[in-house]
């Protein structure tokens, strides 16, 4: 038994033990969930990723995060967001939806922010969560800069019920989120008709 395999999990088996380092340098887009009222919830998926980032921000070349939400209204962690944006060595860009009257921000869908971004597609890293009609355009801008299928790392989180295995509600053709993700490479399952 190798030496760095010293956690263990009920039902993985051993797990390598390792401190976790995101590959440099990543980008962050990230959007509203259209079912989900309180709009740009999934930030909440990518904050946990993002503030190991900015903790180790010598790591990392560049780091860039897009957040999108249905109005301004909706857009969560706006203190964050405010330092975030005030950062020097962070790019931070956001969109919504639907503007209000205060609001001087772009109008538009993440993607109208992705030709902003000058893209290095050979040292770049895509953290992508959202609503799966939003991961296809995405991915398509992504893949039109250059950016590789496995450095699009995609969020499929799934109503999972039971979160091993066993009761099916996860299940993407042969796939279980619980098991084998939540996290995939688009390379990972882009012939996965239940993904996007």
């Amino acid at each position: 038994m190798p030496a760095e395999r010293l956690r263990r999990s009920r039902f993985r088996g051993e797990l390598p033990r390792r401190e976790f380092r995101p590959l440099p340098p990543p980008l962050f887009p990230e959007v509203r969930l259209p079912t989900d009222p309180s709009g740009g919830s999934l930030l909440r998926r990518l904050r946990s990723l993002l503030k190991q980032v900015l903790a180790n921000r010598d790591d990392f070349r560049s780091v860039t995060l897009l957040n999108g939400a249905k109005s301004p209204a909706e857009l969560l962690f706006t203190d964050e967001c405010a330092e975030w944006r005030q950062r020097e060595d962070v790019v931070y860009l956001e969109t919504v939806d639907r503007g209000d009257s205060d609001w001087e921000g772009n109008v538009g869908v993440i993607t109208t922010l992705i030709p902003k971004l000058e893209i290095d597609p050979r040292r770049t890293l895509a953290a992508i969560c959202g609503p799966p009609i939003m991961y296809r355009f995405v991915i398509l801008d992504l893949l039109a800069a250059g950016m590789a299928e496995d450095d699009l790392l995609l969020s499929l989180e799934r109503r999972m019920k039971c979160g091993v295995g066993k009761c099916g509600h996860c299940q993407m053709n042969s796939k279980y989120v619980c098991l084998d993700g939540p996290v995939f490479s688009y390379h990972e399952i882009k012939r996965l008709t239940e993904a996007l």
